[in-house]
């Protein structure tokens, strides 16, 4: 028998059911105002940088539109339509091998492999452009290093050229491949093998069973990583501008550093942003079909494919993409550092950048990560437990809202902040809380993916049980909601984090004079090629990020998986 009584949530009183049910949303009714407000509120402010630099777009001269479009855009397009189904189609490619192999086959250190090809999203693709250019440039250490071993002047053996669309795409590929190969060998795991097993009794091979069995089964595991490659090819900076390969980000880059007037880079903004419409309707196609496989997935234990002599080629293959993703980068790295700081030359000197400045640096770095991080996960409680205990298409509405900045280039972000504030808010326009404010709204779509996915995890049930107790619901949230959702929480902080650790646009955008992060510094001396100068800060980078990931990772199997099978 239900007993209907008033309760009080957030302050807003309404009537609730007590009875216990685990049906979703068992609580749900009419929306708490507090909570509907405050949910309002944070996702009107985190589309104020798009919406404003929209107005200043469509307020721009038509004669300006007409001289961008003419004179740019043409190029700006191919370049980075190029760039972006360059690099999904490699990453995918890569992605989905590497995950066939250390699921599907007895390929030696299955268990250590599943970790190190998680790494490479420690290390941002501005820092792997910066390795490559060390190697690989003309008298870099492979021509160096091929010179004295063939008694040839320097620059007279020939290397690959990385300023092209084949240099970007490698890199980045590189860089971002773990968006793929994450989701892919969860799915890989998770999939009912009876069906593999009944291609192989019909007499498939093991290739022709993979392309007729297990490539559909996990395709939405696959486009939902190429989908994360994409915007992150889509919104790439540092990359493109240290190998000179023009995009949107870069033309927009330098209009808004060339010129007073800003209305011309809100003119190229728009086209970026009408660039990521298609991902976005994709998005919405791809999590019916990820819904589906999920409910047709059940799994079966089996037992690994035997390579045979195949078997040591493929450890190669792995151990290949394992050191040109992460070990020689590292190690690159870490010679360039010891280099830089225990030999340094008149131009570090002049530089004057030793470990003592590096390390403020990191300070910075872990200052505006942390609290941005932290702001972030706050703010996003409110709209993702609206969506998911009262579902209704005004809190999925405000959810999606939410979300609308990982779709966008962190340039275009910094850029809505910079505008806004330096004519809104001059007062803390060049300090850090507006570098921190630019931060937060830039990771909230990783935190809200992952408090939404967090909280739906939470039966409500238990909430309800909490209620007939006599806890408030407020109580109830506190005392039981959140110490259940609190794995997912924390995984969800720790991406922001790590992705606060590695954002560069924002931070050359907004941070004020004097406070430069890692980031900044990598850019900053790389792109005067300083390398010396550019591979400690990139160094301390990558093992400030490495610490989270691991942590991110070690939490369950494939833990990192389902926080971005959901952004």
């Amino acid at each position: 028998m239900h007993i209907d009584h008033p309760v009080s949530f957030f302050g807003i009183r309404k009537v609730a059911r007590p009875a216990i049910d685990n049906r979703r949303p068992a609580i749900a009714g009419r929306f708490p105002i507090a909570l509907m407000l405050t949910a309002i509120g944070v996702s009107l402010a985190a589309a104020v940088p798009l919406g404003y630099v929209l107005v200043r777009a469509s307020a721009a001269p038509l004669e300006l539109w007409g001289r961008l479009w003419n004179a740019q855009a043409p190029m700006l397009l191919v370049n980075t339509i190029a760039l972006v189904v360059a690099t999904a189609c490699c990453a995918s490619a890569l992605g989905v091998a590497l995950a066939w192999i250390v699921e599907r086959t007895d390929l030696p250190g299955r268990s250590v492999w599943r970790w190190v090809l998680a790494l490479p999203l420690a290390i941002p693709a501005y820092v792997a452009a910066t390795c490559a250019l060390l190697v690989l440039r003309r008298g870099g250490l492979a021509d160096q290093f091929l010179s004295s071993l063939f008694h040839v002047g320097p620059g007279q053996i020939p290397l690959p050229s990385l300023y092209n669309l084949g240099g970007a795409t490698a890199i980045i590929s590189l860089s971002v491949f773990p968006y793929v190969y994450l989701p892919v060998a969860a799915a890989i795991r998770s999939m009912n093998r009876s069906y593999e097993e009944a291609a192989r009794m019909s007499g498939l091979g093991a290739w022709a069973t993979f392309r007729a069995v297990t490539l559909p089964l996990i395709l939405p595991a696959v486009l939902g990583g190429a989908l994360l490659v994409s915007l992150y090819a889509l919104s790439d900076f540092g990359t493109v501008a240290l190998l000179r390969y023009p995009t949107f980000t870069t033309a927009i880059y330098n209009q808004f550093t060339g010129q007073i007037d800003r209305s011309a880079a809100a003119i190229l903004s728009t086209a970026l942003v009408a660039l990521t419409l298609p991902l976005l309707a994709g998005e919405t196609w791809l999590n019916a079909r990820r819904n589906r496989a999920a409910r047709a997935s059940a799994w079966k234990p089996h037992t690994p494919l035997k390579l045979g002599r195949w078997r040591w080629i493929a450890f190669a293959g792995v151990m290949g993409a394992a050191l040109l993703s992460v070990g020689l980068r590292v190690l690159v790295l870490a010679g360039l550092t010891a280099q830089g700081l225990l030999f340094p030359t008149d131009v570090d000197r002049i530089w004057s950048v030793g470990g003592e400045s590096v390390w403020q640096h990191g300070m910075n770095s872990l200052l505006v990560a942390g609290v941005a991080a932290t702001l972030a996960s706050v703010l996003a409680l409110a709209p993702t437990y609206l969506a998911s205990r009262f579902p209704h298409r005004l809190s999925s509405l405000l959810l999606h809202v939410c979300r609308i900045s990982y779709a966008l280039p962190g340039l275009i972000v910094g850029l809505g902040f910079v505008m806004l504030l330096s004519q809104w808010a001059p007062g803390i326009y060049g300090t850090v809380i507006a570098l921190t404010l630019g931060f937060v709204f830039r990771l909230l779509p990783y935190a809200v993916s992952a408090d939404h996915t967090a909280l739906s995890g939470v039966p409500p049930s238990l909430e309800q049980a909490a209620h007939v107790m006599g806890r408030r619901p407020l109580a109830a949230f506190w005392r039981v909601t959140l110490p259940a959702a609190a794995p997912g929480l924390m995984a969800g902080w720790a991406l922001a984090f790590i992705a606060a650790m590695k954002e560069l646009p924002t931070a050359i955008l907004l941070r004020p004079p004097g406070f430069d992060t890692l980031a900044v510094r990598v850019w900053a001396a790389s792109s005067e090629s300083v390398y010396t100068q550019a591979a400690p800060p990139a160094f301390l980078l990558v093992v400030l990020t490495m610490i989270p990931l691991a942590l991110l990772y070690s939490r369950g199997s494939f833990g990192l998986t389902r926080v971005l099978s959901k952004q």
